[in-house]
């Protein structure tokens, strides 16, 4: 009794600070089933009902939050009326006001009239097994309530970690999360999920966080374990702090998966939605499973994968540094498949392939509303790149390594300073434009192959085109010899060879393999005709 009335002095000083109906004397007893019942404090005219506590905890047993104006008829047992009340709340606040962290091992019900939940503990919030009923949304913050005009507004997030452990925790149709930081080590069941982590202000009303704070962290935020994961209609989750990350080694399942990360984002699990879209301001690395209908990823650093993403639709990845697609890794997509990488080169040795198009680029940005090379970058493939039709764009350099192979049922466009290409590269139309050409691979296509360099072509690989039109404002080699000793001869087959190059008088200029119909020689070009531009 003695703590009890000490509690009840705390309570009465703060009255002077906060809404009366906060402390309103509290009271609670054992149900007939083993549960908590609380009966929580009058609603005010915005229909909420604030209540404060030493401790909020909840067993293994429940708890019920009688938010009821008249008895209950129940077959677990009856709930007499909360006499506390006249009009039954509409959101129900629990703020613990000591230093103890609250642990839910149990479910926690509104009985009553169905109403939103809030637990508010600064000090930390770990559930295992809990759940909310007749809850349409239920918050667990570390953040302490902020009010104007005695109308809750938010929550001010500074610190306190939420931790989902064990059995897990079954939301309401609404759940959110919001903390300085989270871990997830079980599941989670709700339609909607949202986990905020870092310092920042919450608006209610808005659903806007507004980042405080200038500390730069190096760590995860928003920690999914192995054991961990979520399963939800739209799963949302998002850190304020400069390099606070995300990373998920469990299972997020959902129909809309958002992430926004402000360090870096890393999966070694598996993320599966009708829709993924993340963005990270540090890297993004997936050595997981990335499963969708669209996926869009988004870094303003480097894109690293050693896993798998595939979608029955799209794919758009955008990266303001490299680019890496490993040994073994796959990227497929039914649809197209988009992968810009700003200032960083772009590297393949694993599997990109897309049912429609496939576009690769490098090195360029909008300057002014005009697209124009940035940096100078590479585009690297030593793995496989299949698709209806492919576009590679690099400022300086598209090399195509041995195994690197390059397979479209449509058209390729390859635009670089250098293009060199010692893989196969085959389609029914293609069309290269660089300042170097240099082939000692295999490049085939059943309608045109169109080659400009406009400063060297040198072949000592295979051109067979059923049409192959080449054009430099210098030298076509068809052969190359080391000192003068060791000479590898090139081979062009074609029904149509068109040769444009100045320096060429006549086919005995050029050394190597040659076989065609019909060859056109430095034929005048028509009026309209331009040489491309890179």
């Amino acid at each position: 009794m003695k703590k009890h009335k000490v509690s009840l002095l705390f309570l009465a000083t703060l009255a002077t600070f906060c809404s009366s109906s906060a402390f309103a004397a509290l009271n609670s007893y054992t149900h007939a089933n083993g549960s908590t019942v609380i009966n929580i404090n009058q609603a005010d005219a915005n229909g909420l009902s604030h209540n404060m506590y030493q401790n909020f905890d909840v067993t293994n047993k429940g708890s019920i939050i009688n938010n009821s104006t008249t008895d209950l008829v129940r077959e677990s047992g009856n709930i007499a009326r909360n006499s506390n009340l006249d009009r039954s709340a509409s959101l129900i606040l629990n703020e613990v006001i000591s230093t103890s962290p609250s642990t839910l091992n149990g479910f926690i019900e509104v009985a009553g009239q169905r109403a939103d939940v809030i637990i508010a503990n600064p000090n930390g919030i770990t559930c295992s097994g809990c759940s909310f009923i007749n809850t349409g949304r239920a918050t667990l913050t570390t953040g302490t309530p902020t009010f104007s005009d005695g109308t809750l507004t938010g929550f001010k997030v500074a610190k306190g970690t939420i931790s989902v452990n064990g059995k897990g925790l079954k939301g309401a149709d609404y759940t959110d999360l919001l903390a300085k930081k989270i871990n997830i080590q079980g599941m989670i069941e709700t339609s909607q999920l949202k986990a905020i982590a870092g310092t920042y202000d919450y608006d209610i009303a808005s659903a806007q966080v507004t980042a405080n704070g200038n500390t730069r962290l190096f760590s995860n935020s928003i920690d999914v374990s192995e054991l961990g994961g979520a399963t939800a209609g739209i799963i949302q989750l998002q850190t304020t702090e400069a390099g606070a990350g995300v990373n998920n080694s469990g299972i997020l399942n959902a129909s809309g998966l958002y992430i926004a990360s402000n360090g870096a984002l890393t999966n070694s699990g598996t993320l599966q939605s009708g829709v993924i879209s993340a963005s990270a301001s540090n890297d993004i690395t997936n050595k997981g499973h990335l499963s969708s209908a669209q996926t869009a990823l988004q870094t303003s650093s480097t894109f690293n994968n050693s896993g798998t993403i595939e979608t029955t639709d799209y794919i758009n990845v955008v990266s303001a540094g490299k680019f890496s697609n490993s040994e073994n890794a796959q990227i497929t997509a039914a649809g197209n498949i988009n992968v810009v990488s700003i200032a960083g080169d772009i590297e393949n040795t694993g599997k990109i392939s897309a049912g429609k198009n496939l576009l690769m680029q490098t090195g360029y940005g909008s300057v002014d509303g005009t697209m124009t090379a940035i940096a100078n970058t590479r585009l690297l493939n030593s793995g496989s790149l299949q698709a209806g039709n492919i576009s590679l764009n690099a400022v300086k350099e598209i090399k195509l390594s041995l195994g690197g192979d390059v397979t479209t049922q449509g058209t390729a466009y390859l635009s670089a300073s250098k293009v060199s290409n010692a893989a196969t590269l085959t389609g029914q139309n293609t069309s290269i434009v660089a300042n170097e050409v240099q082939n000692s691979g295999l490049m085939q296509t059943t309608g045109t192959l169109s080659v400009y360099g406009k400063n060297n072509i040198m072949n000592t690989g295979t051109l067979k085109a059923g049409t192959l039109a080449l054009t430099t404002d210098e030298k076509i080699s068809n052969s190359s010899c080391i000192l003068w000793v060791l000479c590898i001869k090139g081979t062009m087959a074609a029904d149509k060879i068109t040769i444009t190059a100045p320096k060429i008088a006549s086919l005995s200029n050029l050394d190597g393999y040659y076989s065609t119909q019909t060859l056109e020689l430095n034929k005048p070009a028509a009026s309209s005709e331009s040489a491309p531009s890179l």
